[in-house]
């Protein structure tokens, strides 16, 4: 398996991917921090922008991680990202925090990270956990600068998707050694 250490201008926004921000799932990215991608094969393409990883692909900044079996990113000017799409059975991300409740995962068929629009697609069999709190159904979107959720069934000619899950936990806090009280 070959390891490439690769920083890229602007890639932390592509970070954000995995650290992905659902409700209150905001652990701190850092810019400045490099990136490492392992695959089992790399393809760069210099005039259009295109770096393809393949096989068992594992990209890591900081606290976040993310394994696909193909990663494609695509920059602007060599540096500014623009996309980064992963594909596997499933591809997963992982953003761990030292709070349990602000750690995030999630998965799905295809990952997808449009940094213009600040937009992450989880799309296929998609799952998406924050501490306790979970999201699943077969597209989850979320547009980290509006802070918009939006799940339902993928665009597909024959309509099949599912329905949406969601299952969020009350906040709790002890008031005292033996009772829980459910914050307002």
């Amino acid at each position: 398996m070959s390891s490439i250490k690769r920083r890229m201008g602007t890639a932390g926004l592509a970070v954000a991917l995995l650290g992905i921000g659902l409700p209150a799932a905001a652990a701190t990215l850092s810019r400045d921090e490099p990136i490492y991608i392992e695959s089992d094969s790399l393809k760069i393409d210099d005039a259009k922008g295109l770096s393809t990883y393949q096989g068992s692909v594992v990209f890591r900044q900081g606290a976040a991680t993310l394994t696909a079996d193909t990663l494609v990113i695509q920059t602007r000017n060599r540096s500014d990202v623009e996309t980064i799409v992963a594909k596997g059975t499933p591809a997963r991300f992982e953003q761990r925090s030292p709070e349990p409740d602000k750690s995030a995962s999630g998965e799905a068929l295809r990952i997808e990270y449009v940094a213009p629009k600040s937009l992450v697609i989880l799309d296929g069999q998609a799952r998406f956990r924050q501490g306790e709190n979970q999201f699943s159904g077969n597209r989850i979107e979320y547009e980290a600068e509006k802070k918009i959720v939006r799940a339902g069934k993928s665009v597909s000619p024959n309509g099949e998707g599912g329905r949406v899950n969601i299952v969020i936990q009350p906040r709790r806090t002890t008031n005292s050694p033996d009772r829980d009280v459910v914050k307002p």
